[in-house]
């Protein structure tokens, strides 16, 4: 029977302390055969209603344990906390553009959360996250075991962290991802990078994902530009929307079994 627990890790880049939620699928061991990974942030949005700020969470648990029941593939999840009061920091490299957000709804009033220590959660996450999760359990290490998946500013960091760590991520999850919080930034990042290494990546958007048709509108659009600008970087990339859907953690749960299917049959396949 599968299983969820959690340890506890710092952040000593950011001197931070926060909780890990791992799910282990129902044929884990020990010992034996390795297990593929994948890779999430806002981990108390993942597993449990009780813990997400919105009400519902992504159910990863219960994705995983219906694709080990119908395919026998299964993978560790590793999900890590997030505080809000550094979520925006933590998850962008940048500092906020200050038309990002609507000054009216005050989304980053605080000085401290405005973006500019993703580097440093980028190398804890790639370096003490990654060491001490190979350290407790059974993981294969090889790139193409290995996932990063996020939603919102977790699909920024999940980008950023994806390609600049290439020789250890080889697939990618984009959902719904924020660029707009500094696209200029971004994008600059993504010109300057090279794409050394074969990669996959999902990009999905829904078509009602902001509070007005117009921000809605726009992050589809970005979606798009992220879509095109990985195409054209040689990466094996996907775009999916879907029109009905918003901004929320039952919808990202929804796509990450085409997520998780996908990249467990490249996986499983490659093992043939």
């Amino acid at each position: 029977m599968s299983k969820i627990e959690s340890f506890e890790i710092e952040i000593s880049q950011l001197k931070r302390d926060r909780t890990v939620w791992v799910y282990l699928p129902d044929d884990y061991k020990q010992v034996g055969e390795p297990f593929p990974v994948i890779y999430m942030h806002d981990g108390q949005n993942l597993f449990y209603d009780k813990l997400t700020a919105y009400g519902e969470a992504w159910h990863i648990d219960k994705v995983m344990d219906k694709i080990y029941a119908s395919t026998g593939r299964s993978a560790i999840i590793i999900g890590v906390e997030c505080y809000d009061r550094r979520r925006l920091s933590e998850y962008s490299p940048w500092k906020i553009n200050p038309l990002a957000f609507d000054a009216k709804k005050n989304v980053a009033k605080d000085k401290g959360n405005r973006g500019g220590e993703g580097k440093l959660y980028a190398e804890f996450f790639t370096k003490n996250l990654k060491n001490a999760v190979d350290s407790r359990y059974n993981t294969d290490k090889e790139r193409n075991a290995t996932a990063i998946i996020g939603s919102s500013m977790g699909g920024l960091i999940s980008c950023y962290i994806g390609l600049n760590h290439q020789r250890l991520y080889e697939t990618m999850g984009l959902f719904s991802t924020y660029t707009q919080f500094n696209r200029k930034a971004f994008n600059k990042f993504l010109a300057a990078t090279p794409q050394t290494l074969e990669q996959y990546a999902l990009v999905y958007c829904g078509g009602m994902e902001l509070d007005s048709v117009s921000a809605s509108k726009r992050m589809l659009k970005d979606s798009w530009d992220l879509y095109e600008r990985l195409s054209n970087r040689g990466i094996h990339c996907e775009l999916l929307f879907n029109s009905d859907n918003k901004h929320y953690e039952s919808a990202w749960g929804v796509y990450f079994d085409k997520f998780a299917r996908d990249f467990l049959e490249r996986y499983y396949s490659s093992k043939k």
